[in-house]
């Protein structure tokens, strides 16, 4: 039991030290942390850089400027997305047909179908129905037609080979939105990827600099702390000690 209690004293003694050894620690992990996060920051930064982006005019932010950070690849993404949705009437990659439709055939507004009655509709119980069961969203009506940027009327596709257009060897033409679209969704991924490298590589440098800080208040706080309430711990024990040593003193005898 007294080599127990001497440990605990030793302990208690010294252990304003690991404050120290723990707080080392999270500054020497903080500042590798910092320092490769900003290299990755950096990596990311020179890598888009070669690609020499410059930001859409009608970007919603940062129009003219080359793409450097995160927020404007964000910004080009956005710019580019706005192009194709102009493009091809609102539909995406995976909304469009492969092949064209014959000229003459237009698409409808993205969420615009055709009813039975020869009108538009954006309630799908109500459009009308082709042979697989699917709303129509085409139109020979030009007038009904969603228009490209240009304000001309999209053209037509379809997924049916039987119903696309022909090319002279008899062969069904490619739809070339699907391809505008899919083009889209490769530049947009690539902007989304800088994006997300830029962010990870900034979490990094933040946690980093988090650590070093938690580190420093370790070292320049909790150590001192934890010093001195040994240090009250130690004056406490000796008194306690004192006063039970007097408690414990043979008193003189009285004289009558």
């Amino acid at each position: 039991m007294d080599k127990l209690g001497r440990f605990a004293r030793l302990a208690r003694h010294w252990v304003w030290i690991a404050p120290i050894v723990v707080g080392f620690a999270f500054v020497a992990g903080g500042a590798y942390m910092l320092i490769e996060g900003r290299s990755a920051h950096d990596d990311v930064r020179d890598s888009i850089l070669q690609e020499d982006i410059t930001v859409s005019a009608d970007a919603p932010a940062f129009a003219g400027q080359t793409v450097d950070s995160a927020a404007k690849a964000d910004a080009q993404s956005d710019a580019i997305l706005g192009h194709t949705l102009h493009t091809t009437g609102g539909y995406l990659y995976a909304e469009l047909g492969s092949y064209s439709l014959p000229k003459g055939w237009y698409a409808l507004e993205n969420g615009t179908y055709m009813t039975p009655a020869g009108g538009t509709t954006t309630d799908v119980s109500q459009a009308a129905k082709d042979s697989s069961g699917k709303p129509i969203n085409m139109t020979q009506d030009a007038s009904l037609a969603a228009k490209d940027a240009n304000g001309n009327p999209v053209p037509g596709w379809t997924s049916d080979k039987t119903l696309a257009a022909t090319d002279a060897n008899g062969n069904p033409v490619s739809n070339p939105l699907r391809t505008t679209a899919q083009t889209s969704a490769f530049l947009r991924t690539s902007l989304g990827v800088a994006v997300m490298g830029f962010k990870v590589s900034d979490l990094v440098v933040g946690l980093g600099a988090f650590l070093i800080v938690m580190g420093l208040i370790n070292v320049f706080i909790m150590s001192p702390v934890t010093y001195w309430a040994t240090v009250v711990a130690d004056e406490h024990e000796k008194s306690r000690v004192k006063g039970a040593a007097a408690e414990k003193a043979p008193t003189s005898p009285q004289t009558t």
